[in-house]
């Protein structure tokens, strides 16, 4: 992928990401963690930004849909 390709598909993504909102609860007992994302536009947009945010913290994940294969539940 070229240059120009990559920044136009950079630009088009961060569009894509301000429609994002998290609520982020943190337990004390347990010190967990847990954060909401919401506002994705399709599952593809949720898993590609799944995707970016693990890599970018350096946790190495696999999803529950990687390690077994769950229908979705809404």
């Amino acid at each position: 992928m070229d240059e120009k390709t990559k920044t136009l598909i950079d630009k088009l993504e961060k569009e894509q990401n301000k429609l994002i909102t998290a609520m982020v609860f943190i337990s004390e007992v347990t010190n967990g963690l847990i954060i909401h994302l919401n506002g994705f536009e399709n599952e593809d947009h949720a898993r590609s930004f799944a995707d970016r945010l693990m890599k970018n913290s350096g946790i190495d994940y696999k999803s529950i849909k990687e390690l077994m294969d769950l229908p979705t539940i809404h």
